[in-house]
């Protein structure tokens, strides 16, 4: 399919952006991706293994958030029985394995990894984030090639929509294959399944535990120059077995979710690079139809590297997501984000990323208070980072990150700020 495999994340380039909660819960990965470079990256301990090799990795990083669960002042804290402070110290002790196996024209690839994640005064959170990806970049002969494989993420839900001190463990299984034929030099036909199951530990959250079919469908031309112009076809069955209470009624939430969207990675120059996808989506919801969404989603990004040295990635978005990114209660998405790197010298590099976002609730407001128009926001994330490789196998990265949310419609909102020290050492 001529496109990285569903590990290769691993191999992190200059314009993915740290970010990172100190409350240490990476986001699940996205499943079946679109592949437009313009969100943050994963937790820097995710590392690129050499060429079939396999590789053993330790890691610690401390830090130290404001406001870890993301509320809105003192006044919230205190309703909460935990006093008036609202910041936390957390520590990360981090034990992983890499492999990397070229086998004829087979490419395998596995990344296990298990962390220890400990709270200074909010120990009611401590808990391990447990991760596995395994993927076979296939080949048949000169014309067919895919993926196959399987993912695992076990960890704490972000805080930024949940605000209450109970560990809500969140786990994710992802199981996926694709293929593509190049059934002329300048045209290949893919396709691919995949299937995702989502659940989580607490009562209160298991109505947004669901399972994803998703059956995508595309055709691309393979221009001399590098770069592809493809359209994609793909249909979503979501199902979610508990029922949600809206105003008093049970409400089942699954839903139908077709995509028609072209996609376009195009070589301006040897500098540029512009990435769109986009096109008409479709959801209709098993209940609730005032919920049905239909309109145009998009998502545009450039990259632009002006010297070796120095990168520049900027991009923006109109598309629906939805609350901790799987729920079915979706808000329409307007965001933009600007992201540089610079290479200062051979082991040391500064990253930096401003990201704009605003949700819009309005269409999935259902029936009673399930996505009412107050929980509109606007959030918004400044990082700046620095890299330093004292060794080809040790890296210390230091990290200060501020997000902020903003409620449109009434009281609300949160302002975070922290720093985090990670150190990671590869054998």
């Amino acid at each position: 399919m001529n496109r990285r495999s569903k590990t290769e994340p691993y191999q992190v380039p200059w314009k993915i952006i740290i970010l990172i909660p100190i409350c240490s819960c990476a986001a699940a990965q996205a499943v079946a991706a679109d592949l437009v470079p313009t969100d943050i990256m994963p937790p820097a301990d995710i590392i690129q293994p050499p060429a079939d090799a396999i590789t053993p990795y330790v890691g610690y990083s401390i830090g130290h958030d404001s406001n870890p669960l993301r509320l809105q002042n003192s006044a919230a804290a205190q309703a909460m029985g935990i006093g008036s402070g609202l910041s936390d110290t957390t520590q990360r002790y981090l034990f992983g394995l890499a492999v990397d196996k070229t086998l004829s024209r087979q490419h395998l690839t596995a990344n296990l990894s298990a962390a220890k994640v400990d709270y200074n005064r909010f120990g009611q959170l401590d808990h391990y984030d447990k991760n596995l990806a395994a993927n076979w970049n296939w080949h048949a002969g000169d014309h067919f090639e895919g993926n196959i494989g399987a993912d695992y993420s076990q960890g704490l839900t972000p805080f930024i929509d949940f605000h209450l001190l109970e560990r809500n463990i969140r786990t994710q299984e992802n199981v996926y294959a694709d293929g593509s034929w190049l059934f002329h030099p300048s045209w290949r036909v893919r396709g691919g399944l995949t299937y995702t199951k989502l659940k989580y530990d607490l009562a209160s959250q298991q109505p947004l535990d669901n399972t994803r079919n998703q059956t995508e469908v595309g055709l691309d031309y393979l221009a001399a120059s590098g770069s592809t112009f493809g359209v994609q076809l793909r249909h979503t069955h979501a199902d979610f077995p508990n029922p949600e209470q809206d105003n008093g009624l049970l409400v089942f939430n699954g839903y139908n979710q077709d995509e028609v969207k072209a996609k376009i990675d195009w070589l301006l120059s040897g500098k540029t690079q512009l990435h769109f996808l986009g096109g008409w989506v479709s959801r209709k919801q098993d209940a609730a139809a005032i919920r049905n969404f239909g309109g145009v989603n998009s998502r545009l990004s450039a990259d632009w590297s002006p010297t070796g040295k120095i990168g520049v990635t900027v991009s923006g978005w109109r598309e629906i997501g939805a609350v901790d990114d799987l729920s079915t209660v979706y808000s329409l998405n307007r965001g933009a984000s600007l992201a540089s790197a610079w290479q200062y010298s051979e082991k040391i590099k500064l990253v930096a990323q401003v990201k704009y976002q605003k949700r819009d609730f309005g269409p999935s407001s259902g029936t009673g208070t399930l996505g009412s128009l107050n929980q509109n926001d606007v959030l918004r994330d400044t990082a700046l980072s620095v890299v330093y490789n004292p060794t080809q196998r040790w890296r210390v990265q230091l990290s200060g990150i501020r997000s902020t949310q903003t409620l449109k419609n009434g009281p609300g909102g949160f302002v975070s700020n922290g720093v985090t020290l990670n150190t990671r050492y590869a054998f």
